[in-house]
């Protein structure tokens, strides 16, 4: 964070004599609300290029929307269910400046404490953790989760945190986009703005590989996160989310409601709070039923991987050893050689968070696939 004080602003501003005394007094009173914030004293979009030590233009035009196509490399990477999740990677300057947004402003800034993915504090194993010994599970997803969050939503963020409204509105360009993919329906609004230097009717919204969407969408989330968690209170439930998996779990159902019922209430809020469920991905589990959480069984006292989850990790391996990574890659439908290797460092760095012992099985045959192709981890 830059080292400043609020005796250089008063300095500077008697210095240059263009601010009278009652905006010395306004700035002041902005500057000390966001160091009470624990964030960054940032005053225009001039000064963020210069704490950044970026160049302005570069800012400037992002906001403009003038770089969208230029400043992310679009791919996608296949999902199980044989659709694709579609990646945005910010080129070098983007990158630099939503580590900064991520690191100094939105790291700081508290989130729900039902959300458990994207902080230090989380993580898969204690998500599920909370569910273990239950009778009833009902799960929800919310649909395309980072892609429904909008700019106007991001906006909102940074204004409550405590930066002026025009900076604000900078900020959420910054961290939003509108090159989506063609499947996908841009939402316009002519009038969301009255920032003429910035005119540009398309809304956007999170792309999912920037360092800054993780933790805006947990913000953004977290008024959703506090009426889930409040409604399951009242009806003895507990409520999580990890990014866009909702899970609820109790041991008996109340009395005078029925799961059916439950499962209406909580997608009215859901909508309310402008996400949509993902029809297709509702699952309910009562009493005798198999109850996976995040892939992790949770009928026990402590959460483990299912057999058919480590099988699936394990068979991965050893077919990758056998026909090789670019064969595998072609034949599961990854655009790429590197597309299948981070899929697989995921599912091993999930497997090793979640059970060491049978992590610890198969990494001898993990670790022979990375000295074979060294180059690519």
């Amino acid at each position: 964070m830059e080292a400043w004080s609020i005796h250089h602003l008063i300095k500077e501003a008697n210095r240059q004599g263009n601010l009278n005394q009652e905006s010395i007094i306004d700035l002041q009173c902005y500057a000390q609300n966001l160091i009470k914030n624990n964030v960054p004293v940032i005053f225009t979009l001039m000064h963020l290029a210069f704490i950044t030590n970026l160049n302005y233009d570069f800012l400037y035009g992002t906001v403009s929307r003038r770089f969208d196509k230029s400043n992310y490399r679009m791919f996608s990477i296949r999902k199980r269910n044989g659709k694709h999740r579609f990646i945005h990677a910010a080129i070098k300057n983007l990158h630099i400046l939503h580590n900064y947004i991520n690191k100094e402003i939105l790291k700081n800034i508290p989130i729900h404490p039902c959300a458990y993915a994207f902080n230090r504090n989380g993580g898969i194993l204690k998500c599920a953790q909370k569910h273990c010994g239950c009778e009833w599970l009902l799960q929800f997803d919310l649909k395309d989760f980072f892609f429904s969050i909008t700019e106007s939503n991001v906006y909102n963020v940074f204004k409550s945190i405590g930066y002026k409204d025009i900076l604000a509105f900078e900020l959420a360009r910054i961290c939003t986009t509108t090159r989506l993919p063609r499947s996908y329906n841009i939402p316009r609004n002519k009038n969301a703005y009255n920032y003429k230097q910035y005119k540009y009717d398309l809304i956007g919204v999170l792309p999912q590989g920037a360092a800054t969407s993780p933790a805006l969408s947990n913000l953004v989330a977290k008024n959703l996160d506090k009426e889930l968690q409040e409604y399951a209170k009242n009806l003895g439930f507990v409520y999580t989310r990890y990014a866009d998996d909702l899970t609820f779990s109790t041991v008996s159902l109340p009395n005078n409601l029925s799961i059916n019922t439950i499962r209406k209430q909580i997608i009215k809020i859901i909508r309310r709070n402008h996400f949509i469920e993902n029809k297709e991905k509702i699952r309910i589990a009562g009493p005798g039923a198999k109850k996976l959480v995040l892939g992790l069984l949770v009928d026990g006292k402590q959460p483990r991987i299912s057999k058919e989850g480590f099988k699936r990790i394990e068979g991965l391996l050893y077919i990758i050893k056998k026909f090789g990574l670019q064969s595998v890659a072609k034949e599961r439908g990854f655009y790429s050689t590197y597309g299948l290797m981070n899929h697989l460092i995921g599912l091993m760095a999930y497997l090793k968070d979640v059970d060491i012992a049978k992590y610890n099985k198969i990494e001898p045959l993990f670790s022979e696939i990375k000295s074979r192709y060294g180059e690519l981890f």
